[in-house]
């Protein structure tokens, strides 16, 4: 626990009252009631200082003493006291004199920059007050977040950025965060959900938008090319919307439009849009998928670094773990196949949209109102819905209200039945099988995991394993678990991969993970643990990189491709997001069986000079700001 430095105590001197008989033989009274008040005045003084009452001023605000110092560089630790007073590092030193109001031991720990997450989608869970603290990252040692990612903006369709940054700067926010405005958002207000190209006069629109977010602060644009509607997008158009953050000196970040097969088209496309927009290209969560296409990755890197030495600004970031996606558990057996030929027979979207086409504008923005989370609506929420195409409104409300996955998978009791009524064809549970078992060769028997099974003993155990305890062949164990509900994870990226990556000195962490509601759902681990169990798994144990290059990623890089000069750096004059950090206490207890259990390790954090992490525990303390890109 920090400490309040208390007084020291004040010592006074003086020589006594002379009480002696002066000439004439008279005691001058007043003289000696004088000296009494004065002694009597410094005796209570001098109590109340040694008593322990506050000190009414310090040097500092936070003084952190004898930490070993990783300063963002790939340099040693040192050994060093360090001073913050307001928001800034006022002092580093070996030690030096001085008071402060909280003063935090760090004898035996180690102290870093605040680690930035370069790609974070916790903008979603932050628009509710229950999540501004944004704990999960919190607890990861992280000061900063990037958001706004993968074509999605960081603020709600209905809204400008203008209306995000006002909330959170009044509301208050545990980190710091960055926008990003989104290519797909902005489309999707512009074309809508439209497979087209737009139109010269939809191009301008498009412009306005992006150009709007970035007077308002934005840092740049993202893409989610992948994703609908930017997957509709061609080239030229994003072209043309990344060169409108160009006077701004923003930069583009991009999900890029394959992570397969074709990555290194991917990788070239992101390239050529940076090398003829004048824009620094970032590239999320960099990586490979699908166990086939391993490898690639040393490839795409020979790329970027060819585009590097030709000048280009070209960066990257990265989770480190084998599985992806926010939701990462996937069935056993493929939709396909679990529908074989009734696939035409089964609920889709245009026929929960037809559920609602009866019903008037009017009533159907009455059913939203009843379920959309972001309430009261706003009077640019309710004109958005008033100036919503019949179409867009009527798809917009089928899908707030209904899910086409809750009419899904092996609890729909329809499904299941028709998936039953065919394995009990000789023939067509010969078919199923083997397509079973080609989709889960495809990846590796030993590389589909078992997050989530009502048989706890399995629960870890990869698919091989489980076929082998149950004696079972991989095409019927893998059925008669998803019978039962088993959630598995397969591994799609390669370690091999993973640890060529984290050793590029370009490639900076990003977590890709959401501002959870604690013990809902079943997120990705990597929302509660990335940056710790970088460094925990890959420069403490396997030591793939140093301790020193896993923190450089984490803080003064990502600075460096966010043009940030005041972050990311233990120096004087920086901004004091700081991390005291137990490196032979870190825990990573989160798991694919648990996702839900914060990580342990960080024994104080601080954002903008405010202690928000104490001994350990969270103090309640929101002191993050909303950064602004001003123009260049």
């Amino acid at each position: 626990m920090p400490t309040h430095q208390g007084h020291e105590k004040w010592f006074y001197t003086m020589e006594k009252p002379d009480l002696r008989v002066k000439k004439g033989g008279f005691v001058k009274t007043k003289t000696l009631f004088s000296c009494l008040v004065l002694f009597f005045g410094i005796f209570f003084l001098t109590q109340t200082a040694s008593s322990g009452q506050p000190q009414t001023s310090f040097d500092y605000d936070v003084l952190i003493k004898g930490g070993k110092v990783y300063d963002g560089s790939l340099n040693p630790p040192f050994q060093a006291d360090i001073a913050i007073k307001g928001d800034r590092i006022v002092r580093i030193a070996r030690s030096f004199p001085g008071t402060a109001s909280t003063v935090i031991n760090a004898k035996g720990v180690y102290i870093t920059p605040g680690f930035i997450d370069l790609h974070s989608h916790v903008d979603d869970g932050m628009y509710f007050p229950e999540n501004r603290a944004c704990l999960n990252y919190l607890f990861q040692g992280v000061t900063t977040v990037i958001v706004g990612q993968c074509g999605s903006s960081a603020w709600p369709i209905f809204e400008k950025a203008e209306d995000m940054i006002k909330r959170w700067s009044e509301e208050g926010i545990g980190p710091n965060l960055a926008l990003l405005v989104g290519h797909g958002t902005v489309r999707q207000l512009v074309i809508g959900m439209e497979n087209r190209e737009p139109t010269p006069e939809e191009m301008e629109k498009m412009k306005a938008l992006v150009k709007e977010a970035m007077e308002h602060g934005a840092y740049g644009l993202s893409t989610g090319l992948i994703y609908l509607p930017g997957s509709f997008a061609k080239t030229d158009e994003v072209l043309e919307l990344v060169k409108v953050v160009r006077p701004y000196g923003g930069i583009y970040h991009t999900h890029i439009r394959n992570e397969r097969e074709k990555l290194l088209e991917a990788v070239k496309e992101a390239i050529e849009i940076s090398e003829k927009a004048g824009v620094p290209s970032h590239i999320s969560h960099f990586k490979v998928m699908g166990k086939e296409n391993w490898g690639l990755v040393k490839e795409a890197c020979s790329l970027i670094e060819a585009a590097r030495e030709r000048g280009l600004e070209i960066t990257a970031d990265q989770y480190p773990y084998q599985f992806s996606s926010g939701y990462p558990y996937q069935s056993l057996v493929p939709r396909s196949v679990w529908l074989g030929g009734e696939a035409g027979n089964m609920l889709n979207r245009e026929d929960i949209e037809k559920i609602f086409e009866h019903l008037g504008d009017s009533e159907l923005i009455d059913l939203y109102k009843k379920v959309t989370p972001y309430i009261p609506l706003t009077d640019r929420h309710q004109k958005f819905l008033n100036e919503l195409p019949r179409k867009r409104l009527t798809s917009l409300v089928g899908r707030t209200l209904m899910s086409l996955q809750d009419f899904q998978g092996p609890e729909n009791e329809r499904e299941r039945m028709l998936f039953l009524k065919r394995m009990s064809s000789p023939e067509e549970a010969k078919k199923i099988r083997e397509a079973v078992r080609k989709n889960i060769e495809e990846n590796g028997t030993e590389n589909f995991i078992i997050g989530i099974c009502v048989e706890k003993n399995l629960e870890g155990k990869s698919l091989a394993q489980a076929a082998a305890s149950k004696g079972k062949s991989i095409e019927d164990t893998a059925i008669e678990l998803e019978l039962m509900g088993t959630k598995c994870i397969p591994l799609q990226m390669g370690e091999e991969d993973i640890e060529y990556i984290i050793k590029k000195d370009y490639v900076g962490t990003g977590s890709d993970g959401t501002a959870t509601f604690y013990g809902i759902g079943l997120p990705h681990i990597r929302s509660y643990s990335t940056f710790l169990h970088k460094i925990k798994k890959y420069a403490l144990e396997r030591k793939a990189v140093t301790l020193a290059h896993a923190i450089r990623s984490q803080t003064s890089l990502p600075a460096s491709i966010m043009n940030w000069d005041d972050r990311g750096w233990i120096k004087e004059g920086y901004k004091a997001d700081i991390v005291v950090l137990d490196l032979n206490n870190l825990k990573i207890k989160t798991s694919i069986s648990n996702p839900h259990m914060y990580s342990q390790g960080v024994k104080y954090l601080l954002v903008n000079g405010k202690v928000v992490i104490t001994g350990g525990k969270y103090n309640g303390q929101l002191p993050g700001q909303v950064l602004k890109l001003k123009k260049s």
